[in-house]
């Protein structure tokens, strides 16, 4: 089985090579690895690294992030030129809407994002069944979160797996690591799924299937 971890986000670029070596002993056959837009710099150096890394296979991504739909449009065009492996930074409704909506799109990081709710319904989770776009289980954001709202943290996003799952949308589990010592173990991820309320055979095709699709 092929494990994939598709949003690792590096704070130091300089860890490059040490998280390579430890998505390998994790036993990874891909990462993504992210950058902002902003940050069209560090994608390349990255994309230039992926040209060099044997049998771990890296996926350089663009995040998009906007605050209105118009510019996230005009965001997705641009990040588009330079690579066909797109994250919308969600949160917001509109947003999580918008990116559902567009096939460009692979993946809605997050969508509960500082919400009171889930951040997804029925109608984002039809329209992403629909385009191919993932619903993303980020579990940099578990960490991230206060203990005592946490468990509404989770609430949301077993809402957003149970959407998914009713709607035929694609759930992905993803580390969000912003370094080699955030990462886990696919398994670990894996397990996270489980919690949500996925039986084992989605919660492994979450860090597998899924993401090795998206990646193809």
């Amino acid at each position: 089985m092929e494990f994939y971890d598709l949003n690792i986000q590096l704070e130091d670029l300089e860890e490059l090579d040490e998280v390579i070596e430890m998505a390998k002993r994790l036993g990874y056959s891909g990462i993504g690895l992210i950058e902002k837009y902003a940050n069209l710099d560090r994608f390349n150096k990255i994309r230039e690294k992926a040209k060099k890394t044997g049998d771990l296979r890296i996926i350089p991504g663009i995040e998009v992030g906007a605050e209105g739909v118009r510019e996230l449009k005009r965001a997705i065009s641009k990040a588009k030129k330079h690579s066909n492996f797109i994250i919308v930074s969600g949160g917001e409704y509109k947003i999580n809407r918008a990116a559902s909506e567009d096939s460009r799109v692979s993946i809605i990081s997050h969508p509960e994002y500082k919400r009171s709710d889930s951040g997804v319904d029925h109608v984002i989770a039809k329209f992403a069944s629909d385009n191919g776009v993932a619903i993303e289980i980020n579990f940099h954001e578990i960490l991230e979160t206060f203990r005592k709202i946490r468990s509404f943290v989770l609430s949301h996003m077993r809402l957003n797996v149970e959407l998914a799952q009713k709607y035929g949308a694609r759930v992905v589990i993803n580390s969000g690591a912003r370094g080699k010592w955030d990462m886990r173990d696919p398994r670990e991820l894996a397990a996270i799924g489980q919690i949500l309320g996925m039986n084992l055979e989605d919660s492994m095709n979450s860090v597998s299937e899924i993401p090795k699709s998206i990646v193809r």
